[in-house]
């Protein structure tokens, strides 16, 4: 029984002709197919000694593919990295990938050193783009190269060795954007005089229950209980191509199970009872899943009819109702796991909203931890 090949060999075989053929695998092709090198010899260890020699070259860097462009590698990449993620992502990246192909376009691949990354990043910054965008071009980068670098294209990944993108505030390059949020005061003012419809009833949905626009506008009536106390949150609506489609939510966690303060019951039933079928929030027409620009359009029109409120996103609806759990409940250092469990119960929204909470039974109330003895200064 022949024994096991040594590293480097790659695979040797004789022929009909009595000479031996040596094959090994340098890389991947454009086209995604495996790039095979063969070399012939009259002797097992000519042959052995040419694939040696090749793989030595491969190591040290002299055979890298120095023609193969970044532009062209991008788009290989892309293409297969549809399989990976949702369409929607995949849709979304491509505003990324064009300000990529744009920054290096023909420039060789494995000619492409840190400096050129981080010379790139500065001009995106210094052309006004988002430190969003800035950071999103770091990461797909890094995922360009890193795949680039599985097959044998260039010998290290160099977007991985460029600086970290932060804020201003930190000392780096991109604009830091804070989270905007509805005052309290806005808050009551929204609640109380938007119309009584789907929209005015969907913005308080939205600020009592801390739910995304995608995941309102794919929710079904049966996803909402008879007395209006619990949302289902099962799917959300996806923008692929500037098309609304049905798809998962943003992660696992997202599916849930919200409860909703009694006070605020009122207005979920009303979107049970007086929405479209078979959505809340239906279309006219042979597709109908309602588009998040078109709520985000109606969304900013009732703010402004409304009066003495910012113009904000429909977003902030969430970040408000983030920010009213962080005013009941101040923040500390957690200790255990158990602890954030309270932040998700009922009783953390209803006090959020100062509202009458349910009662909570002896098994749920966390441990309370002890704190650590004050130790005595030496001496």
């Amino acid at each position: 029984m022949a024994g096991k090949r040594s590293n480097g060999e790659g695979c040797i075989r004789k022929t009909k002709s009595g000479s031996w053929r040596g094959e090994i695998m340098d890389g991947y092709t454009p086209e995604g197919k495996r790039h095979i090198v063969r070399f012939t010899a009259k002797t097992r260890a000519g042959v052995l000694d040419k694939l040696r020699a090749y793989r030595a070259e491969m190591e040290s860097g002299a055979r890298i593919d120095k023609k193969m462009c970044f532009s062209d590698w991008a788009d290989t990449w892309y293409g297969d990295y549809k399989s990976e993620v949702q369409p929607s992502t995949y849709s979304g990246y491509q505003y990324t990938l064009k300000a990529l192909k744009k920054g290096f376009g023909e420039q060789p691949l494995a000619e492409i050193l840190p400096i050129h990354i981080n010379r790139f990043l500065d001009k995106l910054s210094a052309d006004g783009y988002s430190l969003s965008m800035i950071r999103k071009c770091r990461a797909m980068l890094i995922q360009i190269f890193d795949a680039a670098d599985s097959n044998g294209l260039v010998l290290r990944n160099p977007a991985r060795k460029t600086k970290t993108v932060r804020s201003k505030q930190n000392g780096f390059r991109g604009e830091h954007k804070e989270k905007d949020a509805f005052t309290e005061r806005e808050v009551t003012r929204l609640i109380g005089a938007l119309p009584d419809d789907l929209l005015g009833n969907s913005i308080r949905t939205l600020l009592c229950s801390g739910m995304r626009v995608q995941e309102l506008l794919a929710l079904r009536p049966e996803d909402i209980s008879e007395d209006g106390s619990v949302i289902h949150v099962e799917y959300a609506v996806k923008m692929v191509n500037g098309v609304p489609q049905l798809g998962p939510p943003k992660s696992a966690r997202s599916r849930r199970v919200i409860p909703i303060p009694e006070q605020f019951r009122p207005y979920v039933r009303y979107l049970r009872e007086h929405s479209g079928a078979p959505y809340v929030w239906t279309c006219p027409g042979e597709a109908p899943l309602y588009g998040i620009g078109s709520f985000r359009r109606r969304f900013c029109t009732a703010l402004k009819n409304v009066g003495q409120v910012r113009p904000l996103s429909p977003h902030c609806c969430r970040h408000t109702y983030v920010t009213m759990l962080q005013a009941a409940f101040p923040w500390r250092p957690l200790r255990r796991s158990r602890d954030t469990q309270t932040l998700k119960r009922p009783r953390a929204i209803c006090i959020s909203l100062r509202l009458r909470s349910p009662k909570r039974s002896r098994r749920s109330t966390p441990r309370r931890i002890p704190e650590p003895p004050e130790r005595k200064p030496y001496g």
